[in-house]
């Protein structure tokens, strides 16, 4: 395969979905015109040395641009460990799915509230309602509250009070609470982070070893190619492309100075032929898939860093 060939060599010079759960414990749907959103959590109860899984999907019709939202490190009290977002997905009806899951995690017992979510679609929004988690301590139900009663006189009897084993012991949960957390933490934040370029060529290696092709899914198929793409632009460069339709951002392509006239022409030609698949109906030949590919790893390929050029390229590329 072509492309495929193609995609390998650069990726040489370079370097290195939704996981099915059982039913949620809440599920809140959101309407506005042809535009919706559902937010699912795996459990309303946790204790603190757990985490929760919020799951935002939204879907529009073909064509609009959805926006999730992008909390930081902080999502109301909770901790925002992870964030897995889902690649597009159409869904039959002329519209497309996206999805996101937010791995949270809480620090002390109490009852938590995650705020209200906005979601972008074009110019247009949704805002989401807060959903309430109640988040336990690990300490027996006894433990978590000591009654600390008067002072007597001091006695001369072996071990601590029953109130002070008791702080003493939630003191101990809790740093070790911390402690694992804080591991698990350090653990992620020490493996780096692909750079733009590798994660878009990793994305496009996924892409084309999988069967969307082959089950006839061509129109999902280019709707990752020109997201792989649009993501990596923004990445890379900071231009604001995943959300802005092929129209406004080949506007704004006209005085991007970072971009040479061939690479212009080069993203033109692309995301027209994109557009004609995913909107107009058109059915490529392989030839034109093939084509497709190679200009998103070109374009990938001829803009990386500069100490990533100096990397040995494969002559397919």
């Amino acid at each position: 395969m072509l492309a495929l060939a193609a995609l390998a060599a650069v990726a040489a010079g370079c370097g290195g979905g939704r996981k099915e759960q059982g039913p949620p414990a809440v599920e809140r749907r959101y309407e506005n015109g042809g535009n919706a959103v559902v937010l699912r959590l795996d459990r309303e109860r946790i204790t603190v040395a757990d985490a929760v899984h919020l799951e935002v999907e939204a879907t529009a019709p073909e064509g609009t641009e959805i926006r999730l939202p992008a909390p930081g490190e902080k999502l109301g009290k909770f901790t925002v460990a992870a964030v897995r977002p889902g690649a597009p997905e159409l869904t039959g009806d002329g519209r497309v799915r996206l999805r996101t899951v937010y791995e949270l995690e809480p620090f002390l017992a109490g009852t938590y509230e995650i705020p209200p979510l906005e979601v972008r679609f074009g110019q247009g929004t949704i805002e989401t309602a807060p959903l309430k988690v109640e988040v336990a301590s690990v300490l027996p139900p006894g433990k978590q509250k000591p009654e600390i009663k008067e002072i007597v006189p001091p006695l001369d009897l072996p071990g601590l009070p029953a109130w002070a084993a008791a702080i003493a012991a939630a003191a101990l949960v809790a740093a070790a609470v911390w402690y694992w957390r804080r591991r698990r933490r350090r653990a992620r934040e020490t493996a780096p982070a692909p750079k733009p370029h590798e994660a878009a060529l990793a994305a496009l290696r996924a892409l084309m070893e999988g069967d969307l092709l082959a089950r006839g899914e061509v129109k999902l198929f280019y709707l990752r190619l020109s997201g792989i793409l649009r993501h990596y632009i923004e990445d890379r460069f900071g231009l604001r492309a995943p959300e802005r339709t092929t129209e406004e951002f080949l506007r704004d392509l006209r005085s991007e100075s970072r971009f040479s006239e061939e690479q212009k022409r080069l993203l033109r030609e692309f995301l027209g032929h994109c557009d004609l698949v995913k909107f107009a109906g058109y059915r490529p030949s392989r030839e034109e898939v093939d084509q497709a590919v190679n200009a998103c790893a070109q374009f990938i390929a001829e803009t990386r860093p500069q100490e990533a050029e100096r990397q040995p390229v494969g002559a397919g590329a």
